[in-house]
């Protein structure tokens, strides 16, 4: 006798064309293997993609933290530079202001010089002084000759032609005799005057260190050539 089971479906499921029962459980436990197996791949590669979503979302947080540090600096920098630019805008001020004031300053041994060159003889000067915050010049003296008008005249012309005032601005604002010659008019005795003079504008700088060498103001001259080694004068 068999030891094999009598199957008495075996036929039945041969003539419809059906798998037997064992076979179909293989079938099936190979199908659910192999969808064990393609789900196991599936949630690695789900979880492979999201560790490097992850990863690349850290990079991009990194990198952003990074461009946040950097236009930090760069914000930090540009204020610096912005501070360094108004310290050096108020020294540059401070030097302009430095250089005007000197140009400003009329030399004292420069005046006297001119002056010196330029009065005729016959004229005598008893007073010099400055007026209108510096700006002119009040000189004061006297005329003596036969013709002392004609000395004044020419001292007026002479100070037109000074480098140091400006010839629209020379004044004769008075004269007069004296009064022990005021009964001799037609002597030619001594004249008292009085003639105002403004400084001219200022011209270039360089222009104004010649002029002054020229006259011997030394000391201002040498300043001005020190502006014009640390390239300060306009």
């Amino acid at each position: 006798m068999s030891s094999t089971p009598f199957d008495l479906l075996h036929e039945k499921r041969q003539a419809l064309g059906l798998p037997e029962p064992v076979e179909e459980a293989r079938q099936t436990r190979d199908s659910l293997l192999k969808g064990a197996v393609i789900g196991s791949a599936l949630v690695g590669l789900a979880l492979g993609l999201a560790g490097l979503v992850l990863l690349r979302r850290g990079m991009l947080t990194a990198e952003i933290d990074n461009l946040s540090s950097v236009e930090a600096d760069v914000k930090t920098f540009e204020s610096r530079l912005q501070a360094e630019q108004a310290r050096l805008g108020t020294v540059k001020a401070a030097n302009q202001a430095l250089v005007q004031g000197l140009l400003s300053v009329r030399s004292g041994s420069a005046v006297l010089r001119d002056l010196q060159l330029r009065v005729p003889r016959g004229i005598q000067l008893t007073d010099v002084k400055h007026g209108e915050g510096g700006r002119t010049l009040q000189l004061k003296g006297v005329a003596v000759g036969r013709q002392p008008f004609a000395l004044i005249n020419a001292l007026q012309l002479e100070l037109k032609r000074s480098p140091l005032f400006d010839p629209n601005r020379v004044t004769l604002t008075r004269a007069a005799r004296e009064e022990a010659d005021a009964q001799q008019a037609g002597s030619g005795r001594d004249v008292t005057f009085e003639i105002t003079v403004q400084f001219r504008p200022a011209i270039q700088p360089l222009a104004e260190k010649q002029i002054l060498e020229q006259l011997g103001a030394n000391g201002l001259a040498q300043r001005l050539a020190l502006l014009q080694r640390e390239e300060l004068l306009p």
